[in-house]
């Protein structure tokens, strides 16, 4: 009975949305979702920070609320000046689950791991020290990206040719009583060097 087709980014951009005179009572569950007090938000965002070329189909949507948060968080915080990257897909779930927890709860994400190193992604990691009180990190590397040596030492992809892009899980503990200090603790795991894909699904 909870399921709502809605584009969630759009969830607190407007009052209204695109389904509310064909489906009024998915409009109503919206509403009703919206006022609810939601402690866990989990999932695996799709990753696109845009298009390539003009006939791809894929440029982001412009969400104004959302990524007015992410200027004034992210973005603020870091020092890189390229912060394009920021608006990919999967870190915008990142800043609007953050938000929808409001003061306590938890966001567990399967994501790309580029925003554990990436210059531009300083502002994020920044936030989420002051965000959250626990942080765990399972780094299962994998990107394709790269070259030589360092390709190798990558390993196989847990997504095989699913992704080119290392991949992470991710938990965010939000916990008021426990952050007063704006001091998060941080666990960090790295799968390892020259891994196959089967060997850490394994590990």
């Amino acid at each position: 009975n909870g399921i709502v087709l809605t584009d969630t980014f759009q969830l607190y951009e407007q009052e209204r949305d695109m389904f509310d005179d064909l489906m009024p009572d998915n409009s109503q569950k919206r509403t009703k979702q919206k006022k609810r007090d939601i402690t866990v938000v989990m999932g695996n965002p799709p990753y696109s920070v845009g298009q390539t070329a003009a006939n791809d189909n894929a440029q982001n949507l412009k969400y104004l609320n959302l990524d007015e948060k992410i200027k004034s968080t992210y973005a603020k915080y870091t020092k890189a000046i390229n912060k394009g990257s920021l608006y990919d897909s999967y870190i915008r779930a990142f800043r609007w689950s953050s938000d929808r927890l409001n003061k306590n709860g938890v966001i567990a994400f399967v994501t790309g791991s580029g925003w554990i190193d990436a210059n531009a992604m300083s502002g994020m990691r920044n936030s989420f020290s002051k965000e959250f009180s626990k942080i765990y990190i399972l780094n299962l590397r994998g990107n394709a990206r790269t070259s030589t040596e360092l390709r190798r030492k990558e390993g196989g992809n847990v997504f095989s040719q699913g992704s080119r892009s290392g991949i992470a899980i991710t938990f965010l503990i939000k916990n008021d009583k426990n952050n007063k200090d704006n001091d998060s603790q941080i666990f960090y795991y790295d799968i390892g060097d020259y891994l196959s894909r089967e060997q850490k699904l394994k590990k």
